[in-house]
């Protein structure tokens, strides 16, 4: 696994340290076209995120063969939890999963998410 940081990262609105709550998920895409279908919907999902209360920052990072991932940072639980109530959220993870149209086929063949929360004085 390798983390692009210089070129995905985008750290504008605060240091990640000030992170209480961190995102870390990947998928598995089935390949190249996937993520060509992908792009309209993480673009417009990125916006949506940069504009949340409480974002502080996000990294993407790559795993061959077709795995995309992400971490994502944020000021509080809720404030990570309410991006992913989000419109925007919810169209990307419907068509991962190939929910987005009756008879659609997965676009996907694994993945995970993880949250994790900052202890106070840790």
């Amino acid at each position: 696994m390798r983390l692009e940081t210089a070129q995905a990262a985008t750290f504008e609105r605060g240091p990640v340290g000030e992170a209480a709550a961190v995102f870390v998920g990947a998928t598995r895409y089935t390949g190249p076209l996937a993520w060509l279908r992908l792009a309209r919907r993480w673009f417009a999902m990125v916006r949506t995120m940069r504009r949340m209360p409480g974002y502080v920052g996000h990294a993407v990072y790559y795993q061959r063969p077709f795995t995309l991932g992400t971490l994502g940072f944020f000021a509080t639980r809720e404030e990570m939890l309410a991006f992913a109530r989000t419109g925007e959220h919810r169209a990307v993870m419907q068509w991962v999963v190939g929910g987005d149209r009756p008879g659609s086929r997965t676009n996907a063949t694994g993945g995970y998410i993880r949250i994790y929360d900052a202890e106070p004085g840790a």
